[in-house]
């Protein structure tokens, strides 16, 4: 065997083990980066844990210190009225016996003696409830930033786990890939703590709320009976209707029911009307086209999208005044037409909503169709979008 041979053979075994500690290293790594997200959730949720306990004691000890004032008032009251009777006795002695006398200085020392105590309670209280107001704003910052760590800690997992590999594959520029590849996962990230958010901070929040508030039925049942506690009990129904409306509009969120049931015109009227309560400055205007038919559901859901992330686009990057969606049913084609008259961009230049756009192409190309942009700078944007319409049994 020549020398050259043998240098080859090495290199090939060096290559192959180079390749195993490698992929060792992937995998330690990927193990670490998991048990550092266990840590971090950990943490994030007994932050949230205490964090509610102690929303809770302070609800309690705010009305504590409440009735301890009240009851601080009504002693003072007390107190003028039997220093008044005291000083009565003290100057007209003679006409009052020693056992009155005496009776008058102790009912005033000890209403002192109680009034002493209960401003030492509320001294107490008050030092109690600004410790808990300052440990639950360290704890609610602790939480947010452990949530946001998490999802920094998901998109290097995702990263290491391969998905930016694949996600690259559809994507013909190297830099292009890696880019939209961790944006696609930073924005599922983003998604899956937008969610987060709006549940704990929604549903979640009224709930906790309510839970707290049956405490407090039950000392307003105990201290003042069952009618008052009645009027807290309504007070928690609308609680627990505003808790079912924020559940709905997430679930519309994620995937509007109305599209399986009604259809995609129906379902982006609705979804429009909604972006204008959110929008209330830029006029929304919608225009159907054409006999509208029901589209295989795949289709309905992907046109949806694209106009949902078109429009949304517009709204958030563009300023406009005005965004025109129409949609025109052929009988072979479906055309899309969203135009703006917001600030416009060079589409030449990549900024980071036009990952937005990339998406966009992503999802036309899936769905075989063609899809043209018009920008400029200060003259708006129109986006045409044209997809054939392929029917159940001809998607193969």
């Amino acid at each position: 065997m020549s020398s050259r041979s043998i240098s080859n053979s090495s290199d090939h075994i060096n290559t192959k083990l180079d390749g195993k500690r490698l992929d060792m290293i992937l995998s330690e790594m990927v193990e670490t980066v998991n048990k550092s997200k266990d840590q971090i959730f950990e943490i994030g949720e007994q932050s949230r844990s205490e964090y509610e306990q102690l929303v809770s004691e302070l609800t309690i000890i705010k009305q504590e210190t409440r009735d301890t004032v009240d009851y601080y008032d009504k002693l003072e009251k007390q107190a003028k009225l039997a220093r008044v009777r005291l000083a009565e006795v003290s100057k007209h002695f003679q006409k009052y016996g020693e056992s009155e006398i005496r009776a008058a200085y102790e009912k005033a020392n000890a209403i002192q003696v109680e009034l002493s105590i209960v401003e030492q309670q509320e001294k107490q209280l008050r030092t109690r409830r600004d410790d808990i107001e300052r440990r639950i704003g360290s704890l609610k910052s602790t939480a947010e930033k452990a949530e946001k760590l998490a999802g920094q800690t998901s998109v290097v997992l995702d990263f290491l786990n391969g998905d930016l590999k694949k996600i690259g594959e559809l994507v013909e520029d190297a830099k292009q890939k890696q880019a939209f590849g961790l944006k696609i996962i930073e924005a599922q990230e983003e998604e899956r703590r937008r969610l987060s958010r709006e549940i704990h901070d929604g549903p979640a929040q009224l709930l906790a709320h309510v839970l707290i508030g049956s405490e407090i039925v039950e000392r307003v049942n105990r201290s003042k009976g069952p009618e008052e506690s009645a009027k807290e009990i309504a007070k928690f129904r609308k609680t627990i209707r505003d808790a079912l409306i924020d559940v709905r509009r997430i679930i519309y969120d994620l995937r509007p029911m109305s599209l399986d049931d009604l259809g995609l015109v129906p379902t982006l009227e609705k979804y429009l009307i909604r972006l204008k309560e959110q929008y209330p400055k830029i006029e929304i205007l919608f225009k159907s086209v054409g006999a509208e038919e029901r589209l295989p559901g795949k289709m309905e859901a992907a046109l949806f999208r694209l106009v949902q992330e078109a429009v949304q686009n517009a709204c958030k990057h563009a300023s406009p005044q005005k965004v025109n969606v129409a949609i025109e049913f052929r009988s072979d084609k479906i055309t899309l037409v969203i135009k703006d008259d917001g600030t416009g961009f060079d589409p030449k230049v990549q900024k980071d909503n036009t990952f937005g756009l990339l998406g966009m192409r992503e999802r036309v190309d899936v769905l075989e169709g063609e899809m043209t942009l018009r920008s400029s700078n200060g003259n708006g944007t129109t986006l045409f979008i044209q997809i054939p319409i392929l029917r159940e049994g001809k998607n193969n």
